[in-house]
């Protein structure tokens, strides 16, 4: 892969990405992940520096098919970015945040407010809403961060001349609670839509502008609409569906139901954040030290979990072997859209409850077993087929190029005919 890869990211800066935790351990607020804002300019963090590095690769207008893969850590926790972007949102003009402390949730929300001391933050003046609408505030000018840096990309793309040429996708991989149900973060059996509908944008040519589809579709959908862009046969087996057809303007399918799964069992303890094996528990400093802890004491907390998702209705189911249905959730999206009122396992939703009920079992069914279908003649094992020319980044030139192998998303392009021939992946 060495010759066909080039890492283009900068040395990490020595900023570390957050502003400093200026609370101390016993204060209500240390274990919120809310900082203050960086203390060095934004020039000066480490998702600037890497945006600046793919900058200086597009504007060496490369003259061989490439892929560019650009990660960033914000808005991840700790809450914190540089000014003017942490003070941007005013806090008192924001719509009210999901309300905690609903009996209809599975214990583990109540578990991470208690391991997080986060009642505590009551004793503040305003209380637990003021606080969690404050940190929500810096939570979206952190997201005004990431924005401003993609459009820095977006204007060296044009600049360079690749505009014309070049599909981006823009993508989170998870989202955050960031106050909402009086939480933070997020939890590894958690999958309520705050974590797991996220942004999904794609810019190719001769795509639609300004189209928006309302109909589920997964992030692995990107795998399959990449390659067909591409002109690219897939060469693995895959479940995710190309959105081509919605790039170029058709609505999706308002039958499809979109699949989420976390959390751990108990036989497999090194899944387990927090386990000896993987560093252990850190010490109370550690602003993760409730997260592990409770996961290393209370592991059904953190119990696996599988949801299926319509455009009007939710089912999340647990594997709690003590009380599966009691932590088990049902939400009518049409009628509770914030997923505040559990309704599994009442009467009325008997029906909807069962034919979700099944399209997970069905989804697992027909999902969890590949069959490898290509022989290694050596030995009988799979073989791995090769790609004539696997493009990451930058890649010698020829005729076929292989990659590697939330909603609602935006298909927004120019009016080009030309077929394009670069990737560019933007995620945070």
């Amino acid at each position: 892969m060495r010759d066909i890869l080039i890492e283009i990211s900068s040395p990490l800066s020595t900023l570390g990405n957050n502003g400093p935790n200026s609370y101390s351990e016993t204060d209500p607020r240390f274990y919120t992940f809310l900082n203050e804002p960086y203390k060095e300019d934004a020039t000066e963090t480490t998702d600037y520096k890497n945006v600046v590095a793919a900058i200086k690769f597009l504007r060496s207008k490369p003259t061989t098919p490439f892929m560019v893969f650009l990660p960033l850590t914000k808005p991840h926790p700790p809450y914190s970015c540089p000014e003017p972007f942490y003070s941007s949102i005013n806090a008192s003009e924001l719509p009210p945040l999901r309300p905690p402390g609903s009996s209809d949730k599975p214990d583990f929300h109540a578990l991470i407010r208690e391991y997080r001391n986060l009642t505590a933050l009551n004793t503040l003046e305003g209380g637990e809403e003021l606080f969690f609408r404050q940190l929500h505030a810096v939570y979206l000018g952190s997201i005004s961060f990431s924005d401003f840096l993609f459009g820095m990309l977006m204007a060296a793309l044009k600049d360079s001349g690749l505009e014309d040429s070049t599909t981006v996708t823009v993508f989170a991989d998870h989202g955050d609670y960031a106050g909402d149900y009086g939480l933070v973060e997020k939890w590894p059996s958690g999958l309520e839509d705050v974590l797991t509908r996220v942004p999904l944008l794609v810019r190719t040519p001769g795509g639609t502008r300004g189209h928006v589809v309302q109909e589920p579709v997964q992030l692995f959908d990107i795998v399959p609409t990449t390659l067909e862009l591409a002109n690219i046969t897939a060469q693995h087996v895959h479940f995710g569906k190309s959105l081509v057809q919605q790039l170029q303007g058709a609505m999706g399918d308002p039958t499809r139901a979109v699949y989420a799964e976390g959390g751990y069992s108990t036989h497999e303890p090194r899944d387990f954040e927090g386990d000896a094996s993987t560093g252990g528990i850190p010490r109370p400093k550690s602003v993760y030290y409730p997260k592990l802890l409770q996961q290393q004491e209370k592991p059904l907390s953190v119990c696996r979990a599988s949801s299926v998702r319509t455009l009007t209705h939710k089912l999340i189911f647990r594997t709690d072997p003590l009380d599966a249905d009691h932590h088990s959730e049902l939400y009518d999206l049409a009628q509770d859209p914030q997923e505040l009122r559990n309704v599994y396992g009442l009467p009325e939703y008997a029906q909807v409850q069962a034919d979700l009920k099944n399209k997970l079992f069905l989804w697992f069914m027909q999902t969890s077993d590949v069959t490898p279908w290509v022989e290694d003649p050596r030995s009988g094992l799979p073989d791995i087929p090769k790609a004539d020319t696997p493009v990451i980044h930058n890649t010698p030139t020829s005729p076929a190029r292989n990659l590697p192998s939330g909603f609602p998303f935006d298909a927004t392009a120019d009016t080009s005919e030309e077929r394009h021939q670069d990737v560019l992946f933007f995620v945070n």
